[in-house]
């Protein structure tokens, strides 16, 4: 996460997509649940944002501040938790043995691990990264799941956000707010998995022991995506990287899905996936739902789900 010295902690959570821009608004109490107070959306016209790790993601960014600027029209709040499209970065999973505890140290080693297998050598790359620890002492390993964004394109964000007169006090990216969130209902063993469809890409997370050992990135911006047909490839894919240690035995393989575009109408009956040619192999699928989120709420249910503008501002 990106962290400035903050004026307080804000109360407001704001999502980019190349679709809309999502507002959440949060009222926090001493040992209480949050409550949401405010929930707003606002549509963008096609082509004025479109996430990318390559090149710049706004043609007129003075365009998107004035979109901004509408989204909080007569909030006097200006201190904001901002959540960025994933496809503003590139996601990587890093396995080591030992890890330094110098953060400096940590990054050089991030560096070279991703210039030697993701071959990122951009010199204005930033690295953001979250670690995780073996669970089983007395192993020293440590996974690292890192993204590295282009200075040039977190700044039109930060520049945007000024335009607006808003004060960024934190700016972090989609799938590492969303685990943030959802990581606290995964089972402390086992295996899971968390997806996290955009409207860029499909990302799939494989969990074990609450530590991630596995990390799947699907463009789907330029072809017709069936999420449930593409998530099963991507368990097989992982089953072949031994995730599975015995394929003849029965076994259920929990998955947690987020979709930025889904209905909230969201069925209640809990959804599990079969495939035929393997009777033994289960997928309950759990689907993100405003009523399954770890909050209170004063507002309706929104048609959609803005979990990125929620998940950064709780964050924060």
């Amino acid at each position: 996460m990106f962290s400035f010295f903050p004026i307080h902690r804000p109360r407001l959570g704001i999502s980019f997509c190349a679709q809309a821009l999502d507002l959440v608004e949060v009222r926090r109490r001493w040992r209480r649940v949050p409550t949401v107070t405010r929930l707003a959306r606002r549509s963008l016209p096609a082509g004025l944002l479109a996430p990318s790790a390559a090149a710049p993601n706004m043609a007129d960014p003075a365009a998107v501040a004035k979109e901004l600027d509408a989204l909080l029209h007569g909030m006097r709040d200006r201190a904001v938790a901002v959540d960025l499209p994933m496809a503003c970065g590139i996601p990587s999973l890093c396995h080591f043995e030992t890890f330094p505890h110098a953060r400096a140290e940590q990054e050089a080693l991030l560096r070279w691990r991703l210039r030697q297998d993701e071959h990122l050598t951009a010199p204005d790359l930033m690295l953001r990264w979250h670690t995780f620890p073996a669970a089983e002492p007395p192993s020293t390993g440590v996974s690292v799941l890192a993204v590295a964004i282009r200075k040039s394109i977190l700044d039109q964000y930060h520049q945007v956000c000024e335009a607006a007169n808003l004060i960024p006090v934190s700016m972090g990216l989609s799938t590492f707010h969303l685990l943030s969130l959802a990581h606290a209902a995964f089972p402390a063993a086992g295996e899971v998995y968390l997806a996290h469809r955009t409207a860029e890409a499909l990302i799939v997370l494989a969990f074990r022991h609450g530590r991630p050992v596995g990390l799947r990135v699907k463009p789907t911006r330029r072809i017709n995506v069936e999420v449930k047909t593409e998530l099963i490839q991507t368990l097989r894919y992982f089953m072949q990287d031994d995730l599975h240690e015995d394929r003849g035995m029965p076994r259920t393989t929990p998955l947690y899905l987020v979709e930025e575009e889904a209905s909230a109408a969201v069925q209640d009956q809990p959804e599990v996936w079969t495939v035929s040619e393997e009777p033994l192999w289960a997928v309950p699928v759990l689907r993100a739902k405003w009523a399954t989120a770890p909050i209170e709420r004063t507002v309706a249910v929104p048609d959609h789900c803005s979990f990125g503008a929620l998940a950064c501002v709780l964050a924060s």
